[in-house]
């Protein structure tokens, strides 16, 4: 059950960030279109998955979609603390009742030059620009490490008997509509039980905070900024960052990869200045889409942001 903090009116979850991350990446590494040969894929060279050597995998890749997840396990007050997240959210005259539910920012470690939110930020800038692919702090809406684990755990079990058939995750019944191609992620519960919030600014320290009612509405960064327009559920989130699978917009082709890593990622023009990656990547390469495992495995090391992938296989 959820932690009471000692002197305080404060609950903490009682499980981790990886335990969010183990529990999504594992749910979204079933998701599967086989008709249309498309599938999710934790995107890192640190992890063997399911789909075997590295040489199998750069092979068969046609071409795919990154996105970016911050993993966070939330903590809540009750509408009768007097915690500064709750007298922010009162003066902006956001719900507080019958508890608010939040998550705080990473603080920066010795050696690195910016705080992880901007990291996320700043990649979510590039990639939206490009129409490339999005990024996104993801955070469930549950206190209870067995609460959590039975909404995925089910979820995952209502659908396991469909992979005896044709169409496993009722592929043309609810996840796409013939008529656009589009996927609706809505389908899936334990997706809409997740809240994803985009970074919505660059930050000078890690003393903020964002806060939403445990239905993932009202928005609050605790500067504080009520942000009415700025959270979804991952149902959402991942419905945008799919888009049409019967269009090429956005998908990174297997001979581009590399080419398309630089551009995105290495020195921009603007505001947004300076390459997001280390100083010890390789200017070229003859494989790109080891190259794109490396920057997941660099992210997920030093910043604690999971590099994921929609992936169109090839024939």
């Amino acid at each position: 059950m959820a932690k009471t903090s000692k002197n305080s009116l404060r609950l903490d979850a009682d499980f981790t960030e990886d335990t969010v991350g183990f529990a999504l990446e594992s749910f979204l590494s079933i998701l599967s279109f086989p008709r249309l040969k498309f599938s999710i894929e934790p995107f890192s060279r640190g992890r063997e998955r399911w789909l075997g050597a590295d040489a199998r995998l750069n092979g068969h890749i046609a071409g795919f979609k990154p996105f970016y997840m911050q993993f966070k396990r939330p903590s809540a007050y009750p509408d009768t603390s007097t915690a500064k997240v709750i007298t922010d959210r009162k003066t902006l005259k956001l719900s507080v009742a019958p508890r608010t539910l939040y998550f705080n920012l990473r603080e920066k470690r010795p050696a690195h030059k910016d705080y992880q939110h901007n990291i996320l930020y700043r990649l979510r800038q590039r990639l939206v620009k490009r129409k490339v692919g999005d990024a996104a702090y993801v955070c469930p809406l549950f206190l209870d490490r067995s609460a959590y684990r039975f909404h995925v755990h089910i979820a995952g079990l209502r659908r396991w008997p469909l992979f005896w058939r044709l169409d496993p995750w009722e592929l043309e019944d609810i996840l796409i509509h013939s008529t656009s191609g589009a996927i609706n992620y809505n389908a899936i519960p334990v997706l809409q039980e997740h809240v994803s919030i985009p970074p919505h600014d660059k930050v000078t320290s890690a003393k903020h905070s964002y806060s939403f009612t445990e239905r993932g509405t009202d928005l609050c960064f605790h500067s504080p900024l009520s942000l009415p327009e700025g959270n979804r559920s991952l149902a959402n989130f991942l419905t945008s960052v799919v888009g049409n699978l019967q269009s090429d917009e956005g998908f990174i082709s297997s001979e581009r990869a590399h080419e398309m890593l630089r551009e995105l990622f290495a020195t921009a023009e603007g505001e947004d200045s300076g390459s997001l990656l280390p100083d010890n990547f390789p200017q070229n390469a003859q494989d790109g889409i080891a190259s794109w495992l490396h920057w997941g495995d660099y992210l997920k090391t030093e910043h604690q942001i999971e590099q994921f992938a929609l992936v169109r296989w090839a024939d």
